[in-house]
């Protein structure tokens, strides 16, 4: 089975299923100590969605809040192990994980499509996303995470999401502040592991280990490659700066993956 006869079947499935919405919180997201790692790349919105009352996401709600360290002993001890050793899966292996799941989910960002197909496995408890962002104003505030659940299906699934601004020059941060109201959904993308017009590779995200294990000196070293400078912004105007600024978090979200 190939990708692309893979992912017509999950769309079949999905057509299947009954819908739930639920809202997903985005909270802001400082590192303690960006020199080790991070719970959230800079310049991204990660989410994290596992079974509906995992304490998971308590964990990651807890840490977002507390500067003292616990988003390094959250990374190191609780979600970096889950991730280690993990290979990527056939297509044929992913649908018959998908079909058999009694729930799965999209996740939405306003009018736009950020993930489908998503699902936390059963010996890993979770899964996570990262959506490039440039760093502007969020409207509307939060995302939405639909499930696409079987008639027969118990509970629900569950997800928060983190923040975390990139570095910003004074004319980039002003730039961003000048984007109409009616174009801030496009200060969040699809990552690039995601395609067919943001359908998530689910294989993708059960095999990550370097996303959640991210350094502040790995982005360091495209720092300089990830700024516009003033005659480039001042020749674009507010908008296409910010996606051009999105287009930067994008390819540095890559790199780093």
């Amino acid at each position: 089975m190939d990708q692309d006869t893979m992912l017509q079947l999950a769309a079949d499935e999905l057509a299947t299923r009954a819908l739930r919405y639920r809202e997903i919180e985005i909270l802001d997201y400082v590192p303690s100590q960006p020199d080790r790692v991070l719970l959230c790349p800079e310049g991204s919105v990660r989410v994290f969605v596992t079974a509906e009352g995992d304490p998971l996401l308590r964990q990651v709600r807890e840490a977002a809040a507390n500067s003292g360290g616990a988003d390094i002993d959250l990374v190191e001890n609780v979600i970096r192990p889950r991730f280690e050793g993990r290979t990527s899966l056939s297509p044929y292996q992913v649908w018959r994980l998908l079909q058999r799941s009694p729930i799965f989910a999209s996740i939405r960002y306003g009018g736009r499509t950020l993930a489908t197909n998503v699902f936390p496995p059963d010996d890993l408890g979770m899964v996570i996303l990262d959506n490039p962002y440039n760093g502007g104003q969020l409207n509307p505030a939060t995302l939405t995470l639909v499930e696409h659940r079987r008639d027969d299906a118990e509970g629900g699934l569950e997800a928060v999401a983190l923040k975390c601004a990139p570095p910003l020059t004074a004319a980039e941060r002003a730039a961003l502040a000048q984007v109409p109201e009616d174009q801030l959904e496009g200060n969040i993308t699809v990552e690039a592991r995601c395609a067919h017009n943001g359908t998530f590779v689910v294989w993708a995200a059960l095999a990550v280990t370097v996303a959640v294990i991210c350094t502040a000196a790995v982005m360091a070293d495209e720092e300089q490659q990830q700024h516009l400078s003033d005659e480039q912004i001042q020749r674009l105007g507010p908008s296409a700066t910010a996606r051009e600024l999105l287009d930067l978090r994008r390819e540095a979200l890559g790199r780093l993956h």
